[in-house]
């Protein structure tokens, strides 16, 4: 609905704009005729050129009106003080837009100084905005209605379709969902395996409470028991790690709240001892971890080792979610800089575009504008293909194609293309080595040392060099790319090859850097069997060697 409304606020205002310019160019093109009419001294029939809206007004040289076509005209008013009338005495001829007191709308003058001095006007009353949508609503109110209808029709059947399977697995019965995603099945069964060993584990704690303690020391997940007046009855090694207790004596037969005394958390272990689920995050030394509190009976089995029916109790199991956490903060990072990355090629050709559309750009800044627009689509483009590139490694859909060429040939093509780049920043590029046939994806591996000697230029100090050698070692294709820049951290050295993950993240958006350079061409070495190796020292320089199995 509201991409709909703002399609007709848009070409609303498009055709407001083409109304205007058309009526205006009209009005000129009468005037300079009139113009010459009357410069020939022709015997003009005013009525004949004012068959339309269009006023004719003659003025003297001193701004008096000598002649009006409209009837209510005001002659003893002195134009004199007109923006059109000056610009016409000065240039020849002027014009302006403003609102009439004698039509009592927006109006368009043009005015034409003729050879005897005197002053032609020409002015016609210009459609509104009001007028242009007014005429334009109806039919975008039946456009509307039409789409909104068949887009209603299409995604209620296509939930339907989807999420039928869904609401039909049988979470007891997994293998009577014939209808189930394939992609679900690993999934049910993960479940029914889980279940299976759940309710095993469970038949052996309720009468063994030493095997329990067994089996939660080695947990990598934090686990605690409690009983039905919140007392702990058992507790694993990582609960104590996590919140920093000493000894497990020091916990065991202490109410929860010792273990973790938090006004949420004690207000869920007291819901889930009422028989609700509890859920929860939390964060201690620098880390974040789910809390997952479930109502359940092993309270007096634990406490009492014996058969006897248990009488309600609790079970936290606490899951360290960091790993997930940082996940996500490199998600949200890449989610912003990607949209930084393409927010600001579009602002321009949006800026540039509507400039021409305009006519507000000369005729001499047309070409200069479109090859802005046409640099900035090219890298709006290279940022999805690395998107897109990264995706099909993911999914190995990138297929081999490995064709025999001359890498050491490729190399200089590569160089050739950067050289414009090298040389804005007084950067050589220097390649050594010798000639090698491999078998390989050249269009990859074109990619590969494209990402690399982009890097080292970009990342270069001003009057650096780059260089690329060509070599072959064990079997392999050795590439070897070192410069002479900035370098690289060694706290980030080990994580520079991660997707959307950038060591100076102020330089990169600087630069244009996404981060997905390095990741690019780790899985490019990889999908021909081998592999890269990262040397860099801060303030010196950088060496990336990839190893291509041919």
């Amino acid at each position: 609905m509201v991409c709909v409304v703002l399609l007709v606020v848009s070409f609303g205002f498009l055709f407001f704009r083409a109304a205007q310019t058309h009526e205006m160019a009209a009005i000129r093109d009468k005037a300079q005729l009139v113009a010459e009419l009357l410069n020939q001294n022709t015997d003009t029939n005013y009525e004949v050129i004012n068959s339309g809206d269009t006023r004719i007004t003659i003025i003297s040289a001193d701004g008096r009106a000598l002649s009006d076509s409209h009837i209510g005209a005001d002659l003893s008013v002195n134009r004199s003080d007109r923006t059109e009338f000056i610009q016409a005495v000065n240039y020849g001829s002027g014009e302006a837009i403003r609102a009439s007191a004698t039509l009592g709308a927006d109006t368009f003058y043009y005015a034409i100084r003729l050879d005897n001095g005197n002053v032609l006007r020409l002015s016609r009353t210009l459609y509104s905005l009001g007028e242009v949508f007014t005429s334009t609503i109806p039919i975008f109110a039946i456009i509307t209605i039409v789409i909104l209808a068949v887009a209603y029709f299409i995604a209620y059947r296509l939930t339907r379709i989807i999420i039928k399977p869904l609401t039909e697995i049988d979470f007891d019965n997994s293998t009577s969902s014939e209808s189930l995603y394939e992609e679900l099945w690993p999934y049910m069964k993960k479940i029914d395996h889980q279940k299976a060993e759940i309710a095993s584990q469970f038949a052996t704690l309720r009468n063994r409470a030493e095997t329990i303690d067994a089996i939660i020391a080695n947990m990598r997940e934090g686990l605690v028991m409690l009983d039905e007046k919140g007392l702990v009855l058992a507790v694993n090694k990582s609960v104590l790690d996590i919140f920093g207790i000493s000894a497990k004596h020091d916990v065991v037969g202490q109410n929860i709240g010792y273990i973790y005394h938090d006004s949420d958390f004690m207000q869920g272990v007291k819901q889930c001892l009422g028989g609700a689920f509890f859920e929860m995050n939390f964060s201690r030394n620098n880390k974040f971890y789910n809390a997952f509190l479930s109502p359940g009976t092993l309270g007096r089995a634990v406490s009492e080792a014996n058969d006897q029916p248990a009488s309600g109790g609790a079970i936290v199991f606490i899951l360290d979610t960091t790993e997930q956490h940082k996940a996500d903060l490199q998600r949200k990072e890449f989610t912003a800089n990607v949209s930084h990355e393409l927010k600001t090629p579009l602002t321009t050709i949006s800026a540039l575009s509507e400039m021409m559309a305009n006519g507000m750009a000369k005729a001499d800044d047309v070409a200069g504008f479109s090859q802005k627009i046409s640099d900035h689509t090219k890298r709006l483009m290279n940022i999805i293909d690395d998107i897109i590139r990264l995706s099909e490694f993911d999914e190995s859909k990138v297929e081999k194609n490995f064709v025999k060429f001359d890498i050491y040939e490729l190399a200089k093509t590569v160089i050739a293309t950067l050289q414009d780049k090298a040389e804005e920043k007084s950067v050589s590029v220097e390649l050594t080595g010798q000639p090698l046939q491999i078998e390989a994806n050249n269009r990859l591996l074109d990619e590969l040392i494209f990402n690399l000697l982009d890097n080292g230029i970009k990342y270069n100090k001003d009057g650096g060099n780059v260089t690329i050698d060509i070599s072959y070692e064990n079997d392999k294709c050795k590439i070897s790319v070192t410069d002479t820049g900035i370098g690289i951290a060694s706290q980030h050295q080990s994580r520079v090859f991660e997707r959307f993950y950038r060591a100076d993240a102020s330089r990169s958006k600087k630069t244009g850097g996404t981060g997905l350079g390095l990741s690019i061409v780790k899985h490019i070495a990889e999908h021909h069997n081998g592999n890269v190796i990262l040397e860099s020292t801060e303030g010196v320089g950088t060496k990336v060697v990839c190893y291509i199995a041919i």
